[in-house]
């Protein structure tokens, strides 16, 4: 069941489905008759229970009472009992003569007669004139002759004696009548007398008692008792009634009459006794109690029955009622769930709207009519520094600049009154650091808010940074129009179709118009009346188009005078936001001198180039005839020195074949360093690479050089100790760098100079290999030329040696053959060092 205020609710529920509930009488009370019987069984039960806890209670003091009566008998009978014998004893032991005596004895000392209403003395065969009276007026004494004459004695024996024995006989009845102060009481009694038979000077005689149970029991203490109602006391033998109490004022019948029977014994009788016992106030209200219990336990049912027939029918009732306040709840649910929504619709528009407001970087305000200021967007704080909470309140014309502030208070007002229109104005505006910002003012509306009073809204620009930017756009343009205008190189812009868009002065001069204006009215087709090559222009605006990168390009093109010049072009495409090519943009500079220039050098190198190939060729060739009729010579000459076929005659001619061997070996190395150098430089030249083992490869060349190193004096150090350090190259070239270096370095260096050899990894992981002398050493300018092909140091250590200065020049290509290079340091006066970097 859905209740007001549900939070279960969603919206789009359905309604909720009635109840369903059975319509038979005992589904629909099943809970009022489970609480009545349930009700009525704890009653009941609850009665019963205390009604016989309550009735033991009551018997048990109905119980003690009888036995109260029962002992207050059996002590009043001993009492009398003991007084009768005390008499008897007396009269046992007085003499025939002395009755007076035992009379005054009685009246002052025995109490018999207080419990007995007569008493006799007789002796035995004695008629009544014989009978004397102990005590009492004798008015029972006809009676107790009667008695005597029907000799009905009953003999009771007690432990075998006969003087033990009591004789008791019954008297006729007395009906005395007893009112009480309290209540009235009718005691019927039948009188019985005590025969005590007793030995008197040797003659049997008996002592008699007649008595009543009132001499027993006093009325008294049964009206004492108020329980006690009725007393009747019959005698078992002769069924005959000895003792009747009743009280009177008890109404026969009552319910709150208990009777009990018990048996006594008097004397040698045995009496039945029933006792009619009534209960007290306070027993009478414990009896009472069951009944209240029951009654409280029937109104408690009866209530709670009601209760709960009361609640259901209350139940009932309110399940129609929330079953109607269900469908209630559901469309009150549904339509604040509606009004929810819109709320939350609303507010997040609110809130959007708010955003977008404070996203605005115009100041977007309120004025009252008055010019006060209702309401700002976070612009405010931006541009004017001050808080919006501050400024709401202040009146906007305060903080405009003094000058402008009647103006603009006249144009609102104006705008107010409906006499004016929307109207936008350019003032300046007080910041909170005091300073004034260039502000364009628009009042753009007047609305009427819901109490119908007059509220304008408009907006506020900050033009101070627009400004600042127009004046530094302004010396912009006017620095780039002074650029371009007076620019060297000519500046452009051209449509796809050729069309000039803009040209400096430097652009019509190149081209060969007077001005500007002329190249943009006379040259409408840029790409077929400027270029000579149009096919590589056209392909070249159309790779830089679809790249969309800036080009250089060196291009010739035809001036107004039909003479024909070479440009460099710097050209980029210019495209919109939708990536559609506007135009090209560039700039061009007339580069024909230059390009003329270079076009003469590389024709010159080309040149060159032939003309070095050709000497490389022409020596390549020399160096093969020449070493043809070397060979017989060196040959012819070695023969003759040697005498192979026999001695010579004279000894000069030995030393001439000796001087033509030298010379024909020397020229020999010269022609092969020379074809050497030419088959490098043609590329002819191919490594047989293998390991090359440096310390190795070292030491074969000093032992090469080994005999002109003693004969010049120059001492050698090998610092190199690493058997694996190596490289891969060819072992016979790298032999022929070192030994041109250690050539070298000996041809320079003096007597006793030092020449040390060395080898080393560096950082980069090269290999350097060193030669290091202690000579002449060299200038830079001396360096540069002995790098040179057959360049030579003019040096006196040289003129006495010859050479043909392509030591270095084959050890440099030998070693970039390698892919190496040669390092020289050198300095004058202290030595050089050459080194291989592998």
């Amino acid at each position: 069941m859905n209740a007001i205020g549900n939070d279960n609710y969603k919206p789009g529920m359905k309604p909720p489905e009635p109840i369903k509930r059975k319509s038979g009488w005992l589904s629909s009370n099943m809970a009022q008759l489970m609480v009545f019987l349930n009700g009525l069984i704890l009653t009941i039960t609850a009665f019963a229970t205390l009604s016989v806890f309550i009735d033991e209670i009551v018997k048990d003091g109905l119980a003690k009472i009888t036995e109260d009566v029962e002992r207050h008998l059996s002590i009043g009978y001993a009492e009398i009992e003991r007084n009768l014998n005390s008499l008897s004893t007396i009269v046992s032991m007085s003499k025939n003569g002395q009755n007076q005596i035992i009379k005054n004895y009685m009246k002052n000392g025995i109490s018999a007669s207080n419990h007995s209403h007569e008493v006799y003395l007789i002796s035995e065969g004695n008629d009544l004139s014989s009978v004397d009276v102990l005590a009492g007026k004798a008015k029972f004494l006809k009676s107790f002759n009667n008695v005597l004459a029907f000799k009905d004695f009953i003999y009771l024996q007690t432990s075998g004696s006969q003087k033990d024995t009591y004789i008791s006989i019954s008297l006729p009845n007395l009906q005395p009548h007893i009112i009480n102060d309290n209540e009235e009481v009718s005691i019927n009694e039948r009188h019985f007398a005590l025969i005590k038979p007793v030995a008197r000077e040797g003659k049997k005689s008996y002592v008699v008692g007649v008595t009543s149970l009132n001499s027993i029991v006093s009325p008294d203490w049964f009206l004492k008792r108020g329980e006690i109602r009725n007393i009747q006391i019959t005698d078992v033998k002769s069924d005959l009634p000895i003792y009747s109490y009743r009280k009177i004022a008890e109404v026969v019948g009552n319910k709150s009459i208990y009777t009990n029977l018990f048996t006594t014994k008097i004397a040698d009788r045995t009496f039945n006794v029933k006792l009619d016992l009534s209960i007290n106030a306070r027993e009478s209200f414990l009896q009472k109690i069951p009944l209240l219990m029951l009654l409280f336990g029937i109104t408690l049912t009866l209530i709670g029955t009601l209760y709960v027939r009361n609640n259901q029918t209350q139940s009932k009732k309110l399940s129609v009622m929330n079953k109607e306040l269900a469908h209630k709840n559901f469309e009150l649910n549904q339509e604040m769930s509606e009004r929810e929504r819109l709320g939350n619709v609303i507010r997040q528009s609110e809130q959007e709207n708010r955003t977008i407001v404070n996203a605005v970087s115009d100041i977007i305000f309120e004025l009252s009519s008055d010019g006060k200021i209702l309401f700002l967007n976070d612009a405010w704080n931006i541009v004017t520094g001050f808080e919006s909470e501050r400024s709401i309140g202040r009146n906007l014309f305060d903080l405009i600049y003094a000058s402008d502030q009647e103006e603009q208070r006249d144009s609102f007002n104006k705008l107010i009154s409906g006499k004016g229109k929307s109207y936008r104005a350019f003032t300046r505006l007080r910041s909170a650091d005091g300073s004034y910002r260039a502000v364009e003012l628009a009042m753009s509306m007047v609305r009427q808010d819901e109490n119908r009073e007059i509220r304008a809204v408009g907006t506020i620009t900050d033009v101070e940074e627009r400004r600042r930017a127009e004046r530094a756009l302004s010396e912009a343009e006017k620095k780039y129009r002074m650029i371009v205008e007076n620019a060297a190189g000519g500046i452009y812009q051209v449509t796809p179709d050729g069309q000039f868009l803009s040209a400096n002065p430097a652009m019509a001069n190149i081209l060969g118009y007077e001005t500007p204006e002329e190249v943009l009215r006379d040259i409408d087709k840029a790409q077929n009346k400027l270029y000579v090559d149009v096919p590589a222009r056209n392909k070249f605006l159309a790779d830089i188009t679809a790249l969309d990168i800036t080009k250089n390009i060196e291009a010739q093109i035809t001036r107004k005078d039909g003479s024909v010049i070479w440009v460099g072009e710097n050209v980029r495409p210019v495209h919109d936001d939708e990536g559609a090519l506007l135009f090209y943009e560039g700039s061009m500079e007339d580069v024909d001198q230059r390009k003329n220039a270079e076009i003469a050098l590389t024709q010159a190198k080309i040149d060159s180039d032939l003309a070095n190939r050709a000497k490389s060729e022409f020596l390549a060739n020399m160096s093969h005839e020449l070493r043809t009729p070397l060979n017989a010579v060196i040959g012819f000459s070695e023969i003759i020195k040697n005498e192979a076929f026999g001695k010579l005659p004279n000894k000069e001619y030995k030393d001439y074949a000796s001087d033509i061997h030298d010379s024909g070996n020397k020229l020999l190395r010269v022609i092969n360093e020379i074809l050497d150098v030419s088959r490098i430089e043609a590329g002819e030249r191919t490594l047989n690479e293998t390991v090359v083992k440096v310390k190795d490869t070292v030491k074969s060349c000093l032992d090469m050089i080994d005999g002109k190193l003693k004969t010049s004096g120059v001492r050698v150090e090998n610092k190199i100790k690493d058997d694996d350090l190596g490289f891969i190259g060819e072992v016979q070239s790298v032999k022929q760098m070192l030994l041109n270096l250690m050539s070298n370095a000996m041809k320079f260096s003096s007597e006793n100079s030092f020449i040390m050899v060395d080898a080393e990894i560096d950082s980069t992981g090269r290999l350097r290999l060193s030669v290091t002398d202690t000579g002449m050493g060299m200038t830079d300018e001396e360096l540069e030329k002995a790098m040179s092909p057959f360049g030579q140091v003019d040096t006196d250590m040289n003129r006495n040696k010859s050479g043909t200065g392509l030591g270095l020049t084959l050890v440099k290509s030998l070693v970039e053959l390698h892919g190496g290079a040669l390092e020289m340091v050198s300095q004058k006066g202290i030595g050089t060092t050459a080194t291989l970097i592998f």
